[in-house]
């Protein structure tokens, strides 16, 4: 039990550093999810994702949703909120009107300062 609790302690430890990174950048920066994984060590993607939603509602981090083209995976769009996002759009990688699946084409981006989200 004392090894699973300083374990929980060092990769929480690991975020905050990361975190406090993102917020003190001089320019912009960003992190994604999958980074963050990579990161902190996180012992599943949920307790990871709960801790930066706690982050964010604290108001220690900032997220936006970036669209990411299903074909190309290029970043197409970045929005404030996950609701934002239009059900269709021009994937302009490809000169195409896409469908866009929040689930598989919207990503989060934890942000180091404001961005153009539409």
């Amino acid at each position: 039990m004392m090894f699973q609790r300083r374990q929980n302690a060092d990769w929480e430890n690991r975020l905050d550093t990361e975190v406090g990174k993102l917020r003190n950048a001089l320019t912009y920066r960003e992190v994604t999810l999958n980074r963050f994984k990579d990161l902190v060590g996180a012992p599943s993607e949920a307790e990871l994702m709960r801790a930066l939603a706690k982050r964010v509602s604290e108001g220690n981090l900032r997220v936006v949703y970036r669209v990411v083209s299903p074909s190309t995976k290029a970043s197409l769009a970045t929005f404030k909120s996950p609701w934002d996002v239009p059900e269709t759009m021009l994937d302009e990688s490809t000169g195409e009107e896409i469908d866009i699946d929040r689930y598989r084409n919207v990503e989060p981006v934890y942000v180091s300062e404001a961005v153009r989200a539409q």
